[in-house]
């Protein structure tokens, strides 16, 4: 019986560790050059900087994220041979190990980053750019950054394009998935919600139609959904 009782500490200390918390887990030094890079992305919406400063400021964020866990290599202003990725991301080999285990999404192999800061949501005429950019780079997911995430509710506009684009294939894995990855979702992340689960979640949403917030993990003492001005 101890070697049973040893062998399932062993196994529950390993799935533990592996678990998207695990992953994606700030260090201490991470979480507060963290915390400075969401003020800045703030700070540059909620003032007259400019174009170029809040882009900058939402491009060093997400790299920042998608680098958490050491998991993805990211390469920056690819050019196709018919449109430029704002951010090609690919597992690196610990990444690949994860993705060959199940234990993170096989998709996420490759993928697409596209940020996008302006002044309000992003439009219905972006969004179908981006299918366009997945069915021509044969990528199945991209994450779109913004500020104010993607225009419309429901199957209206921008989100119902999204909704529609992922229902356009029959085969749930052959399915594209544009993940809205908007200011309230970095607060999230602030608030103790990671990069991994976002997106699983966001997946789930799209796949059942129903609303992400319901996936979201919230703290006892206080909403993981934030007004910004709380980190302004």
């Amino acid at each position: 019986m101890n070697d049973v009782d040893n062998a399932l500490n062993m196994f529950n200390e390993i799935a533990e560790e592996l678990k998207f918390e695990k992953i994606c887990k700030f260090s201490q030094e991470e979480e507060n050059e963290y915390n400075l890079l969401l003020k800045e992305l703030i700070k540059t919406n909620s003032s007259s900087c400019t174009t170029k400063e809040k882009g900058e400021a939402l491009e060093k964020i997400a790299a920042f994220v998608l680098k958490t866990g050491n998991i993805f290599d990211i390469y920056n202003n690819i050019r196709t041979t018919t449109n430029e990725l704002d951010q090609l991301v690919r597992t690196n080999v610990k990444g690949k190990l994860l993705c060959a285990n199940g234990l993170i999404d096989k998709r996420l192999t490759d993928f697409i980053g596209e940020c996008k800061n302006y002044n309000s949501t992003v439009s219905v005429t972006y969004v179908g750019k981006v299918c366009s950019l997945l069915a021509t780079t044969q990528n199945k997911i991209c994450i779109l950054f913004s500020y104010y995430g993607v225009s419309g509710k429901g199957w209206q506009n921008a989100k119902g394009l999204i909704k529609k684009f992922y229902l356009s294939k029959e085969n749930k894995k052959e399915r594209f998935c544009i993940i809205d990855f908007n200011i309230n979702d970095f607060i999230a992340i602030k608030e103790g919600n990671n990069i991994l689960q976002i997106i699983h979640d966001k997946i789930m949403s799209l796949q059942n139609d129903t609303d992400y917030s319901k996936f979201m993990k919230h703290h006892d003492k206080e909403n993981t959904i934030i007004q910004m001005q709380k980190y302004s």
